[in-house]
């Protein structure tokens, strides 16, 4: 916690500020809000102050989104922070992956998870639609895609995971791809899967979009993690013609 401090300084605060805050923090063993408190008295201006927001933005990327699944409320927690470990992130695991690359580095993580699930046995069947939109060179082409491979997509299987519950991870980088500047952007949503539960219908539960901006230099700047609704939702699927698919296809998980 002490080197994220570090590292959101370099961006957005005075280095004195973030100095205080880590030192104070492995002095007393106070939480961040605490240790921001304190170093606020010795910060010689408010210049060199950072504000709660944006310590919550840089160390509280945790968020839970309540959703009804099967009549049965659930919670959704999201984890989303910037990557400093490539090998944590597992990189390493991924062939041919070049992880000794500093550029690896600062771009974001997301894990979706279920910490507890009031739901049992098949009610707990659920899965992540992923769509990723690439703004590129500040507005000159824009592409949204399915975040899935092709096999999958010809297979009817758009479901970036599926599971009893599901459980998304996704850690992307240096996706440049030729292009000066690019905003890439996912818009990561819960569905219940079609079934006899729900008269094979594909339904939306909860959303969130994420991502970054990077250029030539590296990353720039991650953004905000941002709730999203049913109408976004809507959008992204109309767009990309998914909202009638019926049962997963070439899969091995149980037809309901």
């Amino acid at each position: 916690m002490s080197e994220a401090v570090e590292e959101y300084a370099k961006e957005y605060v005075r280095e004195k500020q973030a100095v205080n805050v880590k030192n104070i923090m492995e002095d007393t063993g106070f939480t961040v809000e605490q240790a921001l408190d304190e170093a606020d008295l010795l910060a010689e201006n408010s210049n060199e102050r950072m504000t709660h927001e944006e310590v919550y933005r840089a160390l509280k990327s945790r968020v839970t989104i309540p959703f009804t699944l099967h009549g049965i409320e659930e919670m959704l927690t999201v984890e989303y922070k910037q990557g400093t470990d490539p090998r944590e992130i597992g990189y390493d695991a991924l062939q041919g992956f070049p992880i000794d690359k500093i550029c690896c580095i600062g771009y974001p993580v997301m894990h979706g998870y279920f910490e507890h699930m009031n739901a049992t046995g098949y009610r707990r069947s659920c899965g992540f639609i992923q769509f990723v939109e690439r703004i590129e060179n500040y507005g000159e082409n824009r592409e949204l895609s399915i975040d899935v491979s092709d096999d999958n997509l010809e297979k009817g299987n758009p479901y970036f995971a599926y599971g009893y519950p599901a459980e998304i991870f996704d850690a992307p980088c240096c996706n440049l791809a030729g292009c000066r500047h690019l905003k890439w952007t996912a818009y990561t949503y819960l569905v219940d899967l079609p079934s006899r539960m729900n008269s094979n219908k594909l339904k939306f539960l909860g959303g969130y979009s994420w991502g970054y901006e990077e250029d030539e230099n590296g990353p720039q700047r991650l953004l905000p993690l941002e709730i999203l609704t049913e109408n976004d939702w809507e959008k992204h699927a109309t767009e990309k013609g998914i909202l009638k698919i019926s049962q997963i296809t070439g899969g091995c998980t149980a037809k309901l």
